[in-house]
């Protein structure tokens, strides 16, 4: 998989690197990515990897977004309120890099559609807010050998 002209200059500050180089970035555009929620830490990484050109990323989220979530998901504004997150997201990344390719699943994530979510990508970062979809996640990427980041963040607050 060859990076075409506009690739080459968009890319060409991370190409330079001795760490990426050409074939480095020629990995990450072949690489397909799962992204299993896009709330405050789910839109940062996507938004970094689009940015990057990782050339296929699947976003999965069930939620639509809301007030609360507008100062910290820079995916979001307040027209996006009541909107599928994916829906926006997949929207916002296709505009910020055009060169990748954005799928978006609105799927609650179950022991039963964890499967489904993670079959054919390369790595699956865990970007959730709730343990049981977690454990989901987790346990279909240990089946299908397929490389797991766990990146969520939970606080319990008193109130």
């Amino acid at each position: 998989m060859v990076l075409n002209k506009k690739e080459l200059i968009r890319y060409s500050r991370q190409t330079v690197l001795s760490e990426i180089g050409l074939k480095g970035q020629e990995k990450l555009k072949k690489a397909k990515v799962c992204i299993v929620g896009v709330g405050g830490l789910g839109s940062v990484s996507s938004t970094q990897l689009t940015a990057m050109g990782v050339g296929h990323i699947r976003i999965i989220d069930q939620d639509v977004v809301d007030l609360t979530n507008l100062h910290r998901q820079y995916l979001y504004d307040t027209d996006s309120l009541g909107f599928p997150k994916v829906e926006i997201a997949q929207k916002r990344l296709k505009a910020l890099n055009p060169h990748v390719e954005v799928e978006a699943m609105p799927l609650t994530v179950t022991q039963d559609s964890a499967e489904a979510a993670v079959k054919g990508v390369d790595v699956v970062v865990d970007a959730l807010d709730r343990f049981a979809p977690r454990y989901a996640i987790n346990t279909a990427c240990v089946r299908n050998k397929i490389p797991y980041i766990y990146a969520g963040f939970l606080v319990h607050m008193a109130m």
